[in-house]
């Protein structure tokens, strides 16, 4: 019995180390991605002559990115050398979150129409996660607008309140218009190896990781067809985070403030 739960200790941890690897990966490639967008940008402006305005607002998103990079040592560094085998956890505001991953997603298509649309019941939803939620949210919206060949982007996001073995969860619906994914890669594409074919190249990095993450949290996340039966018509990305408890909730706060 011990070496059963030792073996799932470790089995735990080398999971949790090969999603911190993955994570720091895939962000600062997309870190990069975004400063050397802004950059170009800027250099056109400045050609262009000089527009004061719109030149400081992309020195601030570099600013940004920069920031974002070093928190994202400091918690990949704090994350990998916890002794403990599962993932820290703690009450995350799941709209801030989603509000910042909306924001993200659009400075960074600054040439695609994106219409991103997500209604919820109340303005703050606490799940037990930790920052790299963010992440998971902006891999989806991600994934949604380079795999999608229509003018405009429709991302319509819809949020319940879910019960499930006597535990509440959070229930997120992303649905988009892009180009779907075909049944038999639903699965497979959220698993870390699998064959990616010449048409999808890139596609499933983001959602595997998301998918590991949302795993790691003690949730559950799955894809289906927009429309039921046509998988050619967009993609449906649910995900199910469990909820903080009022307890839990409380004691956060409390350690805020």
């Amino acid at each position: 019995m011990q070496d059963l739960t030792m073996e799932d200790m470790y089995h735990k941890a080398y999971i949790r180390t090969k999603c911190f690897k993955g994570l720091f990966t895939h962000d600062i490639s997309n870190l990069f991605h975004t400063i050397s967008n802004s950059l170009e940008l800027c250099g056109m402006l400045l050609k262009d002559g000089i527009n004061r305005e719109e030149i400081l607002e992309y020195f601030k998103l570099i600013e940004e990115q920069i920031n974002r990079g070093k928190k994202l040592v400091r918690n990949i560094r704090a994350l990998s050398e916890s002794e403990e085998s599962e993932m820290p956890l703690e009450p995350i505001d799941l709209i801030e979150n989603l509000k910042s991953a909306i924001q993200f997603v659009q400075v960074n298509f600054p040439n695609r129409v994106i219409d991103i649309d997500f209604s919820s019941s109340t303005e703050r939803i606490y799940v037990i996660a930790n920052e790299l939620l963010l992440d998971v949210f902006e891999n989806i919206l991600m994934n949604s607008i380079v795999y999608n060949k229509n003018e405009i982007v429709h991302i319509q996001v819809s949020i319940s309140e879910v019960s499930e073995f006597n535990r509440q969860f959070m229930k997120l619906e992303f649905n988009d218009n892009g180009i779907g994914i075909d049944d038999a890669r639903k699965k497979e594409i959220l698993q870390e190896r699998h064959k990616k074919s010449e048409n999808s190249k890139g596609m499933g990095l983001g959602l595997s990781l998301a998918a590991k993450l949302i795993n790691l949290c003690e949730g559950r996340m799955w894809i289906e067809d927009r429309v039921k039966g046509d998988s050619s018509k967009g993609s449906k990305f649910l995900l199910l985070i469990p909820k903080a408890k009022p307890l839990t909730l409380h004691y956060q706060l409390v350690k805020e403030y």
